[in-house]
């Protein structure tokens, strides 16, 4: 069964040009329902990694995940991470 391509506006409402830092950990996105989200998060050395709450990624844990941003929590300090091209 062939693939059927998708409508040129959807695939353009639904595509953001960004760039991603090299270093560092990168959120490429955000899924599932409120009571059990998820994100996908790219790692140093370009590993994509599939996180929850409490997940552990190096030496930080997911603490929250929202709409666009996952909050990272290292020693006590947490920063958010938001969406490439998000503001």
């Amino acid at each position: 069964m062939a693939q059927d391509q998708s409508n040129p506006i959807v695939a353009k409402s639904a595509t953001t040009s960004a760039s991603l830092s090299s270093r560092g950990i990168v959120l490429l996105g955000v899924f599932g329902k409120d009571s059990a989200p998820g994100a996908l998060l790219r790692v140093p050395g370009g590993r994509i990694e599939k996180v929850g709450v409490g997940s552990r990624v190096g030496s930080h844990r997911v603490v929250a995940i929202d709409d666009s941003r996952v909050a990272l929590s290292q020693g006590g300090r947490a920063e958010w991470l938001t969406l490439p091209g998000s503001r």
